[in-house]
């Protein structure tokens, strides 16, 4: 994969400075910040990489080409290299490209310019993005691009620049300044896109109870944390474990493991709870409290927590698995009651058959599998359900829509797609109340 460093150039007279990042510090005064940018990202860069200057008219005969600047004073242009001369000065290993665009003034040529920028990336180009000179609206429309290329080429953000030189100043006042004191510090404001794509991955959790997005960013901004310390930071290691516990959570709910549902809200609830008071992360906190308070109405508890699940499933479109899981953790409670192991599935098959032999006094030579080997435990499932018989039906009304779903609607009288939701919203509640009473 290539790397691809991209700026934009404005029409300012800049005045020299040096720009120190922290890492590998220029210490030649500029009066681009794009020469210090394009060295640090020159450091691990190669031939198949490419540099893109993105230039207004103006732009390019005021700084990129030579000369450019008018002298008020002197009434005439100043003597002085334009960015193109000073980028060849750099000896580059990759070629630098100045990219036409145009002013920006109106909404249309906005939308050219995101094209311009959008068409220069390739599928999973790895980019480093320099902001300083970026005008008027360009620095949010870097942000956009960077995660629409991110969805559609599968781009890896490497850092987004900024030149703070206004923190020396204003430029009059600068340039006023010894050279050797004019340092400005160059931000990589990467942090502030890491933050939004977080947001939007939790948003993906919490609506559509998909943590893959979650996931890949902790252990993206944990792994070389952890490399480096030797698995000894706490801020690393918490978001990582909460990739973990995420991941868990979310791969046991999709594919309905009621047994393993209630551990895996336990795990991830005390993932969260160890992130809380961490201070690498607190940026993050916010987030992660909204997920927390998603998973706090489980509790330990079988019954209660697959009656929680079912309600996360139809919170988060997983109407199948809330059937599922739904139906299932009713069984679960029969055959407590009955003072069974719910585990032991010749139990479970049990008690599925009585629920309908207690509702149409079916006659013994008719009971049918597990049911008819063990009549004695039959009969006792039979007086249960005589009694509950709310649970009952609501657990023979659910059965017709969870078949429907199983069989993909190949039926003589297949459901609509609605119903489905409509009736496990209406089933929840009535199962939740009847238990818990």
């Amino acid at each position: 994969m290539r790397r691809v460093y991209i700026s934009f150039l404005g029409t300012n007279d800049y005045v020299e400075c040096i720009y120190e990042s922290g890492i590998g510090d220029a210490k030649n005064p500029v009066r681009f910040v794009q020469e210090t940018t394009l060295s640090l990202f020159s450091e691990n860069a190669n031939a198949d990489d490419r540099g893109f200057i993105f230039i207004t008219d103006e732009a390019r005969k005021k700084n990129w080409e030579d000369d450019g600047q008018r002298d008020r004073e002197k009434k005439c242009n100043k003597q002085c290299q334009g960015l193109k001369n000073r980028i060849d000065l750099l000896n580059l290993p990759f070629p630098v490209e100045a990219i036409p665009i145009p002013e920006g003034h109106s909404e249309e040529e906005i939308w050219d310019i995101f094209q311009l920028v959008f068409g220069i990336l390739k599928e999973d180009d790895e980019v480093v993005f320099d902001i300083t000179h970026a005008f008027r609206s360009i620095p949010m429309l870097a942000i956009v691009i960077l995660n629409y290329a991110r969805v559609l080429k599968n781009i890896r953000l490497l850092g987004i620049y900024y030149g703070a030189f206004e923190a020396l100043g204003p430029s009059w006042e600068v340039a006023k300044m010894p050279v050797e004191e004019r340092r400005a510090p160059l931000l990589n404001l990467s942090s502030l896109n890491r933050l939004m794509e977080w947001t939007f991955a939790v948003d993906r959790f919490l609506e559509a109870g998909d943590a893959k997005e979650v996931s890949r960013l902790a252990r993206e901004a944990a792994a070389p944390i952890l490399k480096n310390s030797r698995g000894k930071d706490t801020g690393a290691s918490a978001t990582r474990g909460i990739a973990n516990a995420l991941e868990f959570f979310s791969k046991n709910l999709n594919t309905c493991r009621g047994p393993i549902v209630v551990k895996a809200a336990e795990y991830l609830k005390s993932e969260l709870n160890k992130a809380m008071n961490v201070e690498d992360v607190k940026p993050l906190v916010p987030l992660f409290e909204h997920i927390r308070k998603r998973v706090s109405q489980f509790r330990g508890d079988t019954v209660h927590d697959g009656v929680q699940a079912a309600k996360w499933c139809l919170d988060h479109n997983l109407i199948q698995q809330g059937y599922t899981i739904l139906q299932e953790t009713l069984i679960t409670h029969f055959v407590n009651n009955n003072e069974q192991d719910s585990g032991v599935i010749d139990n479970r098959n049990i008690a599925a058959a009585a629920v309908w032999f207690a509702k149409d006094d079916t006659p013994e030579d008719k009971w049918y599998g597990d049911a008819g080997k063990d009549r004695a435990l039959t009969i006792k499932y039979i007086r249960m359900f005589k009694t509950m018989e709310g649970l009952s039906d609501l657990y023979r009304q659910m059965k017709p829509y969870r078949d429907d779903l199983l069989h993909a609607g190949y039926r003589n009288d297949p459901k609509k797609p609605d119903d489905f939701k409509i009736k496990l919203a209406d089933l929840i509640p009535k199962v939740e109340a009847m238990i818990e009473s």
